[in-house]
C-alpha cells in the first residue's frame, strides 16, 4: 500500500516514513526538497509545493492515504513570516483536501496539543472545548482541523486527525527547545526560560510519535481525533534541569515570559490508547540522553597503515644494509681467494675485487630484490653507467695503471661469479629474514 508524506523530507516526516516501511508500506516523500535522512533513490519522492495543483495530485494519485505533516512548525518564524505560514499550514492543507477529494484518498492530518490552550482544567481529552487561538501557529493548525472536518461533511472525504504533543529526538530542528536547551549546555551557555518556567508540555519522543502514525493509519477510524502526546507532564524549569544534569552543571537564567506563549494542559491519550493500542513508551530522560548520543559525531575511521620508508634511496631497493652486506661478503670471499693463489700477479687481487664489487651493484639493480619484490627503480640505467665505468677502468691507461688492472682470465671471471652468487645468497636471505622478524612482531603486537 503507498502512502504519500507530506513534509516527509523533515524531522517529524523522515521518522514517519522509516516506521511505514518498517510496517510493510511503500512510502513516498513529497516535499519541497530531497530528504537529507534517507539515502538517494531509497524512497520514492516528489520534489513539489502544496500549492502546485497539478504535481500534488499527481503524487497523490495511486497512493491509498496520505499523511499531511507538511507545515510551518517553528512558532518564531510563523510569528515573522505570518503570510508565507498561512498559505503553507491553512491552504497547503486545503489543498492536499482538494486532491483528496480527487483521488478518492483518505488524510491524516497531523495537528497539536496546541489547540487546547490554556482554556481547560484538569485533564484535557479530544472532547474539550477549544477556544480561540492566541497564536498564529495554532489559527493556522486549527483551521487545517477545521478544513478536515469540513470536507469529510461536504464531500466524503476520509479524515483522521492526530493532535501531537511537543516532539523531539533525532533530526530535530536546532530552533525547538529540547536541541537549543542541549546546545547551550554542550557549549556551556545558561539555560534560558521565559517566565518562571512552570508552563507544562507533554514532550513526546519522535520515533514515539510516529509509531502513533502507523497505528492510526492501520487502526484509525474516520471522523475521530486523537492526541498523541507523552505520559509525562513536564515543566519548562524541569527538562532545563534534566538537560544540566545530563551534559553537567549548567546556570539557569530567566527572562520576561513570551505574549502567545502556551501555559500547557494534562492531555489525556487515552482514546489513543484504547483505539490505536498506542502510548509514548521512552521517558523524557531517556529520550533527551538518546538525542545527546545521536548529536555526538560518529568515530574516525582508523587512518592506514603507512609503510615504512626504505632507507636506500630509490624505491624498490633492499635495506641500505643489505647492500652493504652483500657487497662486502661478495667482494672479500674472491679477494681473499685471489690473494692466496698463485694464479693472479701482484695486485690483481684488486682488480678482482673491484670487478666483484661492479658485478654485485649491476646483478642488485636488476634483479627484484627490494620490499616487495620490485626491481629498483632506475636500476637498468645504474646498471648501464657501472658497465660504462668498467670499460673505462679497462681501457684507459692511467686507470689500468692506477688500479693495477689486467685483462681478464677464466679465474676473474670464475671468481667474480663466485662473488655475485655468494651476494645475492646474502641479500635474499637478508631480506627473508627480515620478513619474518617483522611478521613475528606484528603477531605480538
Amino acid at each position: 500500500m503507498k502512502i504519500l508524506v507530506t513534509g516527509g523530507s523533515g524531522f517529524i516526516g523522515s521518522h514517519v516514513v522509516d516506521k511505514l516501511a518498517e510496517a510493510g508500506f511503500e512510502p513516498r516523500i513529497y516535499d519541497l526538497r530531497p530528504s537529507l535522512h534517507h539515502e538517494p533513490g531509497s524512497v520514492d519522492t516528489v520534489v513539489g509545493d502544496l500549492l502546485d495543483a497539478d504535481t500534488l495530485r499527481s503524487a497523490i494519485e495511486d497512493c491509498e492515504a496520505v499523511v499531511h505533516l507538511a507545515a510551518y512548525a517553528d512558532v518564531g518564524v510563523v510569528a515573522e513570516q505570518p503570510v508565507s505560514a498561512e498559505e503553507c499550514n491553512s491552504r497547503g492543507t486545503l489543498a492536499v483536501l482538494e486532491a483528496a477529494r480527487a483521488t478518492g484518498t483518505r488524510v491524516i492530518y497531523g495537528s497539536t496539543i496546541w489547540v487546547y490552550g490554556a482554556s481547560g482544567d484538569g485533564v484535557i481529552d479530544e472532547e474539550s472545548p477549544i477556544g480561540l487561538p492566541d497564536h498564529l501557529y495554532t489559527a493556522s493548525k486549527l483551521a487545517g482541523e477545521m478544513y478536515c472536518t469540513s470536507y469529510a461533511e461536504l464531500y466524503d472525504v476520509p479524515c483522521t486527525i492526530l493532535r501531537f504533543g511537543i516532539p523531539y529526538g533525532p533530526r530535530a530542528r536546532p530552533s525547538a527547545v529540547i536541541p537549543i536547551f542541549v546546545s547551550k549546555a554542550v557549549k556551556g551557555q545558561p539555560l534560558t526560560i521565559a517566565g518562571d518556567g512552570q508552563q507544562t508540555r507533554r514532550f513526546v519522543y519522535v520515533e514515539d510519535l510516529a509509531d502513533g502514525v502507523v497505528a492510526a493509519l492501520e487502526r484509525g477510524a474516520e471522523g475521530r481525533i486523537y492526541n498523541l502526546a507523552g505520559d509525562e507532564t513536564v515543566t519548562i524549569r524541569e527538562l532545563a534541569e534534566v538537560v544540566s544534569d545530563l551534559v553537567g552543571d549548567t546556570e539557569i537564567v530567566h527572562t520576561p515570559g513570551r505574549s502567545g506563549d502556551f501555559g500547557g494542559a494534562v492531555v489525556s491519550n487515552q482514546r489513543a490508547a484504547e483505539e490505536l493500542g498506542w502510548r509514548a513508551s521512552t521517558p523524557l530522560r531517556e529520550g533527551v540522553r538518546r538525542y545527546l548520543a545521536w548529536l555526538e559525531p560518529e568515530p574516525e575511521p582508523a587512518p592506514e597503515p603507512v609503510p615504512v620508508a626504505e632507507p636506500v634511496g630509490e624505491p624498490g631497493w633492499p635495506s641500505a644494509w643489505i647492500v652493504a652486506t652483500a657487497c662486502a661478503a661478495g667482494t672479500l670471499i674472491p679477494w681473499m681467494l685471489a690473494f692466496r693463489s698463485d694464479d693472479f700477479g701482484t695486485g690483481q687481487a684488486g682488480y678482482v675485487a673491484i670487478t666483484c664489487l661492479i658485478a654485485i651493484l649491476a646483478g642488485l639493480s636488476l634483479l627484484p630484490l627490494g620490499p616487495g619484490g620490485r626491481r629498483p627503480a632506475g636500476g637498468a640505467v645504474l646498471a648501464s653507467w657501472l658497465l660504462v665505468a668498467y670499460l673505462l677502468l679497462e681501457t684507459v691507461p692511467w686507470t689500468r695503471h692506477f688500479f693495477n688492472l689486467g685483462v681478464p682470465h677464466k679465474g676473474t671471471v670464475a671468481l667474480v661469479a663466485m662473488g655475485l652468487e655468494i651476494a645475492l645468497v646474502v641479500a635474499t636471505a637478508a631480506i627473508r629474514w627480515r620478513g619474518d622478524e617483522q611478521a613475528a612482531t606484528d603477531t605480538v603486537t
